[in-house]
């Protein structure tokens, strides 16, 4: 099972037009890059997600999931790099990983403070409303990060374009030269 969760093996979906929504934008673990052949060096999941992502052919098909970035064994480069890419905020969604924002032991605003992508005043609050409802704390907690002058977009937070028919666009995929390559329909 280690080896499906591999980024990379969903490119062969995404080539056939399907939309695919990456949980947490893959941010723990490591696979082998299979761009390098079967017996590819292991390389961290995220780094391999942020390749999809920068693949043009995949706009409008390939999404990332941002529940459980915030939680504390994923402080560091994902959620750094998560905020500091806006070119992918159209591409990320809002989620909880409820129950997850309940279970104190995974999250740690002091460690928001202590690498500055919360002021005290801002821990404080955060802090007070995890201990009434998990969910809004994910939320707030979320709205409320800021690194090197980076935040996420509110489109972010705003995952109804990703499932209302109407807002869904759709690109064809290039088959061949006699092929006119589409865009957004």
């Amino acid at each position: 099972m280690g080896e499906l969760n591999n980024p990379l093996r969903l490119r062969r979906p995404l080539d056939h037009g399907a939309r695919v929504i990456i949980a947490h934008c893959a941010s723990l673990g490591e696979n082998v890059d299979i761009d390098r052949g079967s017996n590819g060096p292991r390389t961290d999941a995220f780094g391999l997600f942020a390749r999809l992502m920068d693949e043009p052919q995949y706009e409008g098909r390939l999404f990332g999931d941002i529940s459980a970035v915030t939680q504390v064994n994923r402080i560091g480069r994902p959620l750094e790099t998560l905020l500091a890419r806006s070119d992918w905020h159209r591409r990320l969604l809002n989620g909880s990983d409820y129950p997850l924002p309940g279970v104190m032991p995974l999250f740690s605003v002091r460690r928001f403070v202590e690498q500055s992508y919360l002021t005290s005043s801002q821990a404080s609050v955060v802090s007070e409303i995890r201990r009434y409802n998990p969910l809004l704390f994910d939320f707030v907690l979320k709205r409320s990060l800021v690194k090197n002058g980076r935040r996420f977009a509110p489109m972010v937070f705003e995952s109804r374009r990703m499932f209302d028919r109407k807002q869904i666009t759709t690109t064809v995929i290039h088959r061949g030269p006699d092929q006119e390559r589409s865009g957004h329909h």
